[in-house]
């Protein structure tokens, strides 16, 4: 492409972002006071020292002064996030932009949040103005070009998204530059962000330059959060694995949140899987499974977890059904061992041998729903109409309980903060990905046998996303 080419799509850019940047309202005439600037002086004295909770008082006074001034409220704003009021300052910066729409960081931080919570032609203004009054920080660049170009997307205008999405590699080359003097709670700050505003794909593509440079701690906290990035990001599972194939040293990786203690690459691989299988992926990990079993053929966590996801996928295929009773051979003890066997059995018709699996496995489970509404199923099958409404009942009984559900997200906010570094979702979405369809089914299916239907006239016999370990 000719430089006179990228000259004219600049300067179409700009004439479009400008359209964008003209709905935003301009500042309202200013009345300063001396009183309202002496407060605020105080305020910005006492918060040099540290003294935060004082200097609000200040600045707060210095707003009521002069209800025109945007300087106490971004003095506001920036205190309240030093203290760890992350609201409370998105609210101070609302407030700088209605008094000064021009606010470089109001605009970013109102801007970034708009796109993220789905106002995208708020968006579109916001941070169309911020992007017209030049460059900043780099990794500022990227986010705002990130959120930008979502929204734009979003908003269906396509021809100003291409135009801007022609700069990406650059703003990478720009942050990463930047990144990389950055401890691992920066980087995953920034991916959290590009994530947030809903440009997976990019935080993606950063981590995945960004780990052959970084030391082990570092390197460690984009290699657990790259696995659930890929799912957000749409991607097939090639990414994580390649990266993790390529960053192992004498067949070790580093993953959080023993970073200090490299992993097995075959079991790191596992890890990974199972990370994408909880955020509702199934051929990414199928990717993952396969290459882990190569390397270690022996381990029984993989092959169960492989075959579950190629009865998800596939139904009763040879590889699954083999697979399935590889693991049981190989360890007939464990619970979802024992239910992966029993729904290979119950795909099959082997009604008989699937009741006695599901059993067992409840046995060493102590109550899983999941596998109480399998066992229901192989009930209804075999015409014990009554034993599988019993377990239909406890199992949605179970799933409804308080107790049981806070559980459930507790475990998904410890992954995401222990292990991931960041979410994609809440964990009450991950709850729902995780159990609600489980929960949909069994009220469905009592629902039908209450009514004197057939709980399975209208859906086939399906999967949940349990098996997994």
């Amino acid at each position: 492409m000719s430089s006179a080419v990228l000259h004219e799509d600049k300067d179409v850019l700009e004439v479009q972002l400008a359209n964008y940047a003209s709905l935003i309202e301009e500042r309202p005439e200013f009345h300063p006071n001396k009183e309202a600037a002496k407060a605020y002086v105080i305020g910005r004295d006492l918060a040099s020292t540290g003294k935060f909770r004082e200097a609000l008082s200040y600045y707060l006074s210095a707003s009521e002064l002069d209800e025109t001034s945007p300087a106490p409220w971004a003095a506001m704003a920036i205190t309240l996030a030093a203290i760890d009021k992350p609201e409370a300052s998105y609210k101070a910066w609302v407030e700088t932009l209605r008094r000064d729409p021009t606010n470089s960081k109001a605009l970013f931080m109102v801007g970034l949040d708009a796109s993220m919570n789905g106002d995208y032609q708020n968006a579109s203004c916001l941070l169309s103005r911020l992007h017209l009054q030049g460059d900043g920080l780099p990794t500022d660049n990227l986010l705002r070009d990130s959120a930008l170009t979502t929204a734009l997307q979003k908003i269906g205008d396509l021809e100003t998204y291409e135009l801007l999405k022609v700069r990406e590699t650059a703003l990478i080359d720009n942050a990463l530059s930047q990144l990389l003097q950055g401890s691992d709670s920066v980087w995953l700050s920034v991916l959290q962000q590009l994530v947030d505003v809903g440009n997976p794909a990019t935080a993606l593509r950063l981590a995945e330059l960004a780990i052959p440079h970084l030391e082990p701690k570092r390197q460690s906290a984009l290699l657990s959060a790259m696995p659930v990035i890929e799912v957000a990001a749409g991607g097939d599972g090639g990414v994580t694995l390649s990266t993790y194939m390529n960053s192992a040293e004498d067949g070790l990786v580093y993953l959080r949140p023993r970073w200090s203690q490299p992993t097995p690459i075959a079991y790191a691989l596992s890890y990974a899987a199972q990370s994408m299988s909880s955020v509702g992926a199934t051929d990414a990990p199928i990717k993952l499974y396969e290459t882990s079993l190569k390397l270690d053929p022996s381990d029984v966590v993989v092959i169960n977890n492989y075959s579950w996801l190629l009865l998800q996928r596939d139904g009763a295929s040879l590889q699954a059904i083999l697979l399935a009773k590889q693991a049981y051979e190989a360890d007939p003890t464990a619970g979802l061992v024992l239910d992966t066997f029993g729904y290979s059995k119950l795909l099959q018709g082997q009604t008989s041998e699937a009741i006695d699996l599901f059993i067992e496995a409840l046995n060493v489970t102590g109550g899983d729903p999941t596998i109480l509404e399998h066992l229901g199923d192989a009930y209804w099958n075999a015409h014990q109409r009554r034993d599988a409404i019993a377990s239909w009942q406890k199992a949605y009984g179970i799933l409804r309980s308080t107790d049981h559900y806070r559980m459930v997200v507790e475990g998904f906010q410890g992954m995401a903060y222990s292990v991931w570094g960041i979410s994609i979702a809440t964990s009450e979405a991950l709850y729902d990905l995780e159990l609600g369809g489980v929960m949909r089914r069994l009220q469905q299916k009592l629902t039908a046998v209450q009514e004197g239907k057939d709980p399975f006239d209208t859906r086939s016999l399906s999967p949940s996303s349990n098996g997994e370990q």
